[in-house]
């Protein structure tokens, strides 16, 4: 068991992980969840990869075997920047045989050194290991040096980018190709770099990488100096309407800064606003910058730049190839839950055609399907179950050529709404022949034209082929004849110097000997020796005047006589010529010149090669050849392998030469024989690698052996064997029907050197089908295949019997063979008979192998059962038991179908009919017809019962009385007799054929829609002898635009009035009416103008008979307002708040007649009016609601008492924090006294936060509660503290002192007075005061002057000097300015207040 941490981390958002370690050191395991499912598991390594140092350029290589149920998916990541996976440079491998992860680099480099980790993750946890890789970089590294230049060549391309004018555009130049693929590259996604390096040319991935690296980071940091932020980066798309769109979210510094737009390097002009004449466009909404090109063509093909101020944002490439729409969209009509397609036929093959539905992508699922033909020139887009809102136009866009048409769906007439059931059929797809023969005819025409460019450009480079031959011909000839003259001139020059040296070492020669002579005669004998010396050095100078000396210079000739005589003992040297080593000079010989001195000019290619030696693959055991072609016939070459000759009696190889041709053939390959050959002729050669491999192979004769059936029988075993060649290690898997098999109890597999054999024991008959045998190395792939047949009994015969012939005498049937023989034919079948109601069956005996019985013994009315097996040579089967067959049953048959009137005339009516489907196992004899007048019950008999009619086709009733109405019915008769009459048939008059209706009369439109015509007629009159009554009607529709009608209806109307659907909305369509009886079509009657469909035009309105102008919400609840409308044509909705457009958070939901506005969840700020104005071309209408979003108040602060006049408690309280933000909250103060000890309310609809409480009486214990008051409710209760006002109770004593006059009368004075209100309409409003006088003043109450005493929609109440007015239900008549006056003897006071009442 795993050992639990305590230590848990975060592995996921509101998820924590358990620690957990594992059996192999170094892997830490995270579990999710506490307790794991019953037979799951945390992912864990049984083998973690091993720490690598290796050399670089080796393959470094990890491997890990992971476990855990379910299986954990396994990834890779370093600790210093990311993996990046390529063939060239990192790939991650999974092998299922042994469940290993590899991750491998094929040449390691020094920058791959770094920190590892593998990750092993599943749904309960995760396991993760780390390993080091350590790369050992070696020597000199042409790579880094190469890299090194390619920085410099970076930093000069950048350089090269950078030149721009003063105000920060660039030259007016063509970009090169370079700059166009690093351009496309800095804004490329990184998994494009691989496609974009293919498509360039681009091998060297790691240079490409770290140049792109750095030419990022000189672009980052000169963006930076004029943009601050860039979050969105849209490369260009294609739209639906022939426009191309790139987006970019750009937070530019200086919002003043310029943009630029170039195509291929060059500026293109911008337009700020989206006009139809420009071209090229730019808008720019908030951050958000959106260039647009219309009109796209081949033309517009190239590399778009996006520079701000003097820096590239932004570069995406447009293609456009070379395709066109043969076929285009056409209009489809489908009905309610039927299927539509859309289909397309291209010019040339193209793989990315895109889909557009109502200027949304679509993509392949469970409602659009999208495929294309093998040859990519047909696109087919499907829309299943079609719904109403599936129709609008839907689109095809093929690189920069796009096409779109209309889905029409028409609804389902279903009266009770319900979803009808979905239809088999499909709309759309009836020229699916004809598109194919249009594919195959521009595929053969794309086809043409392809090989047409192919022959150009081989044309092409022949020519070009040529003339650089013949270029380098004239080079080399002009070479030739400058080294030519040159030499000439040099020998000349060389030849003059010599005769001059030659002159001057004579002169000089001459001199020497004068001197030597008058020396040897002054000498005597002391210069005997000296003068042989002189001798030897002449001799030099004699054997000196050879080519050699005449190239050297002066004082190496000279060397030799004064060397000589200047030193007797040495002058034997003279031969020499060179004195001082005469010994060594005198051997020296004279060099003689072969040919002439300037060569001749000879201009000759020699030999060349027309063709080469290839790569070659040979396969062991099998034979190879090399072959290469020359110039010459003539020449003759030798054949080289890994640089040694090759005799041409070597052993294995045969030489040859046929003409210009040269082979090499190798009898039987073998592992000698790979390597690298050459073959070289007169100076020039050509090599080429001869790579021997051995893949997995079989013998011809023990392939055929092998694919021999194994036939055996049920519980036997079966053997496959098989040898096979080539090189290990080979993968060995053997399968049966497709599954692969393994060692089981049953299942034998043995490998042996050059042999696999399978053993099957205990077979079964389902164990039959086809054996397979694969072998796999690597240098290939081999299979072969046998057929396994287990024999078994068959199993029983299968019914129902189909019963032939069932009469008093015989009994014929048969059945369906066996569903499966067991591998063997069926030999017989074995019956056995039984008469219903005995207990015996008879042996009926073998009746051979075919599924069919004929029983002549059989008595009149008995009834039989029969028990069959089957028969073959492994065994019988199981019994198959009949049911009960009567001998002798009458099978009648069942009924035509309904007589069918084909013409009728006033003396005779022709029917036709078709034979029953049951003919009761006999031939139709013939019929029995019947004929009856409408409203009569008898049916009589057109034919007498011994002539029956023999045929069904045309039956002439002559019987019939002119102008009665008959109905008719027909009964088949067979061998059994006479089955029951058919259905009968409609109606007919016994009259001469009647003449088309003529036109209908006051043909006009009553309505109309978007999509529907409603339309009403009188019937035409009815002339005798030239226009007889109308029976029907049908409609038809023609679009403006079209010359062909549509009929509406395909079943006549008996009513004078219909209504068109399926319409296009503002269409221009012509409408007629044709009548038709059974004289056939009348004359069509048409409008006199083309109609729109389009409804009436129509001022807005809304429907709604009571709309709420109020709304209360409560705050995080969801509101929602929908309100109905009526309007044509269909209007434009908005909705304001406040006056101002709502916000992104409001949902406005608009449709057909109806309008929805959504606030998901409702806050305070969401509180205010709300308008909807709906507007159309004749007029517009507007309604406002207020929507109050507000919550259960939050309780007041602290409650104080104070008793400002005696017998009356001030009651205040701090303000409840909803106060400010709900203007219709108020306050509740309820009271309990000592006395009662219940809570009562005292007051309600307070808008200040203070009240007065009257009637406190001494003695008693007062307690207050304030509630916060709004729509929603009431808060939880604020209590004040206790309040008493304890009596005195002390003893009554009476001191009668001397009286004085006392005089406490006063005028009248306002304590406390009036404040200003300000209530809402429909509530309480309640104003109060406090007045002090004496004698009791006279209070008067007056609103704008006007009493209000008398007044009963007033409540005024005056008690102990408080006086008080409530309004119960405020209303805008209310509001003005309120007055008190209190008036007694002795003066006079007055008080003032306002009253506002809000709507």
């Amino acid at each position: 068991m795993w050992k639990k941490s305590k230590v848990t981390d975060q592995t996921a958002a509101g998820q924590a992980g358990i620690k957990k370690k594992s059996k192999v050191p170094g892997v830490m395991i995270t579990q999710f969840q506490e307790e794991l499912p019953e037979g799951m598991s945390t992912p864990d390594f049984t083998r973690k990869p091993i720490a690598l140092t290796i050399q670089e350029g080796k393959t470094a290589i990890f491997k890990s075997i992971v476990v855990g149920n379910p299986k954990p998916t396994v990834t890779w990541s370093r600790a210093n920047g990311e993996i990046v996976f390529h063939p060239d440079v990192c790939i991650q491998k999974y092998d299922e045989s042994s469940n290993e992860h590899t991750l491998e680099f094929p040449k390691v480099a020094p920058d791959d050194a770094d920190t590892y980790k593998c990750f092993a993750n599943n749904e309960h946890g995760r396991a993760i290991c780390t390993v080091v890789l350590n790369v050992i970089a070696v020597g000199f590294s042409k790579t880094k040096e190469l890299q090194k230049v390619q920085v410099e060549d970076t930093a000069d391309f950048r350089k090269k980018l950078k030149k721009r004018n003063p105000d920060g555009t660039r030259e007016e130049k063509a970009m090169e190709p370079e700059e166009k693929v690093w351009e496309i590259l800095l804004s490329a996604d990184k998994k494009d770099y691989e496609s974009i390096c293919v498509e360039n040319g681009i091998t060297d991935f790691r240079g490409m990488l770290k140049k792109l690296n750095e030419m990022k980071k000189e672009r980052e940091a000169e963006i930076a100096e004029f943009v601050s932020h860039i979050n969105t980066l849209k490369h260009i798309e294609v739209n639906d309407d022939d426009c191309a769109t790139i987006e970019l979210d750009l937070d530019l510094k200086d919002p003043a800064s310029k943009i630029f737009f170039y195509k291929d390097g060059v500026m293109v002009p911008l337009t700020k606003e989206e006009c139809d004449g420009q071209k090229h466009s730019l808008k720019q909404i908030g951050k958000k910058f959106v260039f647009t090109i219309r009109g796209l063509g081949k033309d517009d093909a190239g590399l778009y730049s996006v520079d701000v101020g003097g820096c590239n944002v932004f570069s995406t490439n447009l293609k456009a190839p070379d395709v066109e729409f043969a076929v285009k969209l056409q209009e489809i009509k489908a009905e309610e839950r039927q299927d539509a397609m859309f289909q397309c036929v291209l010019t040339a093959p193209y793989d990315d055609l895109k889909w557009f539905g109502k200027k949304a992508p679509l993509t392949n699922g469970k409602k659009f399907e999208i495929s294309s033909s093998e040859d990519k020139l047909i696109h087919k887009l499907i829309i299943r179950d079609c719904v109403p809102l599936d129709a609008g136009i839907y689109a095809a866009v093929a690189g920069v050529k796009s096409c779109n048409n209309w889905l029409i769906v028409e609804a389902d007439k279903d009266p009770k709404g319900k979803k009808g059931e979905r239809k088999s059929t499909m709309a759309g797809g009836a020229n699916s022949e004809e598109l194919e023969k249009i594919a195959k005819e521009q595929q053969e025409r794309y086809e043409k034209e392809m090989a047409e460019k192919i022959e150009k450009a081989k044309q092409a480079q022949a020519e070009r082929e040529l003339a650089d031959a013949a270029a380098k011909l004239e080079s080399e000839a002009a070479k030739k004849d400058a080294a030519e003259a040159n030499a000439a001139a040099k020998a000349a020059a060389k030849a003059e110097a010599k005769a001059k040296k030659a002159q001057k070492i004579a002169a000089d020669r001459a001199a020497k000997e004068e001197a030597a002579r008058r020396r040897a005669g002054e000498g005597g004998a002391d210069g005997g020796a000296g003068g042989a010396g002189g001798a030897g050095g002449a001799g030099g100078l004699d054997d000196g005047l050879d080519e050699d000396e005449l190239s050297n210079s002066e004082s190496d000739s000279a060397e030799g006589g004064p060397a000589g005589g200047a030193d007797g003992a040495e002058g034997e040297g003279g031969e020499g010529g060179e004195g001082a080593d005469g010994a060594d000079g005198g051997k020296r010989r004279r060099k003689k010149r072969d040919g002439p001195l300037v060569p001749d000019t000879v201009i000759d290619p020699g030999v060349h090669f027309h063709a080469g030696l290839s790569d070659c693959k040979a396969i062991m055991g099998e034979a190879a050849e090399l072959e290469c072609k020359v110039s010459s016939e003539d020449c003759k070459g030798i054949w080289y392998k890994d640089g040694e000759e090759i005799k041409t009696d070597a052993e294995g190889v045969t030489i040859t030469q046929d003409g210009s041709f040269h082979r090499l053939k190798i009898h039987k390959v073998t592992d000698e024989f790979g390597g690298k050959y050459k073959f070289e002729a007169d100076g020039r050669k050509t090599e080429a690698m001869v790579v021997v491999e051995d893949p997995p192979r079989f013998e011809a004769e023990d392939l055929e052996t092998f694919k021999t059936s194994v036939t055996v029988k049920k519980g036997q075993k079966a053997t496959f064997k098989l040898p096979f060649v080539g090189r290990d290690p080979i993968k060995v898997q053997w399968y049966l029907e497709g599954e692969e098999l393994s060692e089981e109890s049953n299942i034998k597999i043995e490998h042996t050197e050059g042999c696999s054999r399978l053993l099957l024991t205990k077979l079964q008959r389902k164990d039959s089908g086809e054996v397979k045998i694969k072998l796999k190395n690597e240098f290939g792939t081999v299979e072969a295949f046998s057929q396994l047949i287990v024999l078994d009994k068959p199993t029983p015969p299968m019914g129902p019997l189909e019963i032939i012939e069932a009469s008093p005498s015989v009994l014929d049937f048969k059945w369906r063979p066996p569903k499966d023989s067991g591998g063997c034919k069926v030999d017989n079948y074995i019956l056995e008979r039984n008469q219903i109601g005995r207990n015996t069956w008879k042996k009926v005996g073998l009746i051979g192998p075919e599924a069919k019985y004929r029983d002549s013994d059989v008595d009149h009315g008995r009834r039989y059962c029969y028990r069959i097996r089957v028969e073959t040579e492994i065994g019988t089967s199981e019994l198959m038991e009949t049911e009960d067959i009567q001998a002798g049953t009458k099978a009648y048959p069942g009924q035509p179908s309904a007589p069918k009137v084909a013409t009728a005339f006033k003396d005779c009516i022709n029917l036709t009919w078709a034979p029953p489907s049951n003919t009761g196992g006999t031939n139709i004899l013939g019929y029995n017809l019947e004929k009856r007048k409408k409203g009569s019950n008898l049916w009589s008999a057109v034919n007498p019962p011994e002539e029956m009619i023999r045929s069904g086709k045309l039956c002439p009733v002559k019987d019939v009385i002119e102008g009665m109405e008959y109905e008719f019915r027909v009964a088949a008769i067979n061998n059994s007799g006479a089955g029951e009459f058919s259905v009968s048939s409609e109606f007919v008059f016994a009259r001469d054929p009647k003449k088309p209706p003529g036109k209908v009369i006051d043909f006009k439109v009553t309505d109309s829609t978007y999509t529907t015509l409603s339309l009403s007629w009188i019937k035409p009159k009815d002339i005798k002898g030239e226009e007889d009554e109308a029976k029907g009607y049908f409609v038809e529709v023609r679009p403006a635009e079209n010359t062909d009608w549509d009929r509406c209806n395909t079943n006549a109307i008996t009513m004078t009035s219909y209504t068109a659907k399926g319409l296009k909305s503002l269409g221009m369509y012509w409408v007629r009416v044709i009548a038709t009886n059974e004289g056939g079509e009348g004359a069509p009657q048409e409008l006199d103008n083309y109609i729109l469909a389009m409804p009436p035009p129509v001022r807005p309105r809304f429907t709604d008979v009571k709309i709420k102008s109020f709304m209360i919400v409560r705050a995080g609840n969801s509101a929602r307002f929908n309100i109905n409308f009526e309007a044509s044509p269909w209007p434009e909705v908005t909705w304001l708040k406040d006056g101002v457009p709502v916000t992104k958070k409001v949902t406005i939901s608009n449709a057909e007649g109806m309008s929805q506005l959504l606030i998901p969840s409702a806050e305070r700020t969401d509180t205010g009016i709300y308008a909807i104005i709906v507007k159309n071309i004749v007029g517009q209408e507007s309604f406002s609601i207020e929507i109050r979003v507000t919550d259960e108040p939050k309780p007041t602060g602290p409650v104080d008492l104070d008793e400002n006049v005696p017998g009356t408690v001030t009651i205040s309280w701090a303000p409840s924090p909803d106060e400010k933000k709900d203007d219709r909250l108020h306050y509740m103060v309820t009271k309990r006294d000592s006395h009662k000890r219940q809570w009562h309310t005292v007051a309600d609809r307070i808008f200040n936060n203070k009240f007065t409480a009257c009637n406190i009486l001494p003695g008693r214990e007062y307690q207050f509660r304030v509630y916060a008051k709004n729509d929603m409710g009431s808060s939880k209760p604020s209590e004040s503290p206790k309040w008493l006002i304890p009596t005195k109770k002390e003893k009554f004593t009476v001191n009668l002192a001397e009286s004085k006059p006392c005089d406490l009368q006063c005028a009248p004075k306002f304590l406390i007075p009036l404040k200003m209100h300000a209530a809402p309409q429909g509530y309480e409003c309640y104003m109060s005061c406090a007045i002090k006088g004496d004698p009791t003043p006279h209070v008067t109450w007056y609103r704008n002057n006007i009493s209000l005493n008398t007044n009963t929609n007033y409540f005024i109440s005056n008690t102990c000097g408080v006086c008080s007015l409530l309004i119960l239900r405020v209303g805008s008549k209310d509001s003005g300015e309120y007055k008190i006056v209190a008036e007694n003897p002795l003066g006079r006071a007055e008080c003032t207040t306002k009253l506002t009442v809000r709507e």
